[in-house]
């Protein structure tokens, strides 16, 4: 609950500039990117085919005082160019890095892809029990069925809401985390049904830490972020020293943007393959079918920490709003950065991202 109350907090100091000044909260600060040494090639929305009135009316959207409230900046790569990039607030917010939320946890989906791709995963049905043996000693039976595949889809059956994680995780800080998590009870049995956690994807983090011999951010480092030039970034780690694999990394909006050019791609950036075309076939299709609903009623499917958007493709989705959107048939990605935990903030929802940006994306079958 003391979670839930600090992003409340949070979302009404949002609204407080709209609420008290007479200034406006947002500002037109142009849609040209501005050419830099950070390994973009920019180019106009005119070069690659882009309507310039449905790019007018996302931006008129965008720059309305009472939608899209969280919404900090949005960017559009298009046939391997950045062609629109627009902040709401301040330039500077192009240049720092931004929290990710549960964003974080698709890049963990890259990270594991990785491990796998480099056989240090022998297969996905690799259990608790076998890769945990002390920490699920003494504890209910099933949790030693928890398989690695569980674990990438929200079907642990760990009973670990968000709304407690964090604050019993990182600031009660329990001895060994991980065995707190596994000891915490079951609401299904493991692989029955879809629940969507921050435990999960954390426990992946201890998985990988423990299959690869290195840490997960490290990983990551080495096999992503240096090839794709990205090397200001801050990922929060545990007591511990294990990274927050559901929702801890901080990057810049154009850096999220090259995961999204990389996840384009197939798993390659320029001439180098990074993450196999094989594992993110696997993670970005249907693998299991998600709680959260479109506007018509259907729900969502996912894959291994990826929200898949049918007709559409598939996107990585953080808490408030952070989104990337990848859109194969239009060779298209689409990237939102927003204030945190805003959740209940118009704008912060996969529906109102969608609605916002329909004008350039093919129409759902």
């Amino acid at each position: 609950m003391r979670a839930r109350f600090v992003a409340h907090v949070l979302s009404l100091i949002a609204l407080l500039p709209s609420c008290v000044f007479d200034d406006d909260l947002k500002h037109d600060l142009g849609t040209q990117p501005e050419e830099l040494d950070d390994g973009w090639s920019t180019d106009t929305p005119q070069s690659v085919g882009l309507s310039e009135t449905a790019l007018a009316t996302i931006h008129r959207e965008l720059l309305r005082e009472d939608r899209q409230l969280a919404t900090l900046g949005l960017l559009i790569v298009k046939d391997g160019k950045l062609v629109w990039e627009t902040y709401l607030r301040s330039m500077s917010d192009r240049d720092h890095y931004h929290h990710l939320q549960s964003a974080t946890k698709s890049v963990t989906s890259l990270a594991f892809g990785v491990a796998y791709d480099r056989g240090l995963i022998d297969s996905l049905q690799l259990t608790t029990g076998e890769l945990f043996p002390d920490e699920v000693e003494g504890l209910d039976p099933r949790k030693k069925q928890i398989e690695l595949a569980h674990l990438l889809t929200m079907r642990s059956g760990l009973s670990f809401d968000n709304d407690v994680f964090s604050v019993e995780m990182w600031t009660d800080k329990p001895k060994n985390p991980l065995r707190y998590m596994l000891a915490k009870p079951l609401y299904a049995d493991p692989g029955e049904r879809f629940y969507y956690r921050d435990v999960d994807p954390q426990i992946i983090g201890y998985a990988l830490d423990q299959l690869t011999g290195e840490r997960e951010g490290e990983l990551v480092a080495t096999s992503l972020f240096r090839p794709l030039g990205i090397d200001d970034y801050y990922w929060e780690r545990g007591p511990d020293g294990v990274y927050l694999a559901a929702h801890g990394l901080h990057l810049r909006p154009r850096d999220l943007a090259k995961l999204g050019q990389l996840l384009l791609a197939h798993g390659r950036w320029h001439d180098e393959q990074l993450v196999s075309e094989s594992w993110l076939d696997l993670a970005t299709r249907e693998q299991v079918t998600s709680e959260h609903r479109d506007r018509s009623g259907e729900p969502y499917p996912y894959g291994y920490y990826f929200w898949i958007v049918p007709g559409v493709g598939f996107a990585c989705w953080g808490h408030g709003g952070q989104f990337v959107l990848v859109v194969p048939s239009e060779r298209m990605v689409v990237v939102q950065i927003s204030l945190p935990d805003t959740d209940d903030l118009q704008g912060s929802d996969l529906n109102d991202f969608l609605e916002l940006i329909a004008p350039i994306i093919p129409s759902k079958p």
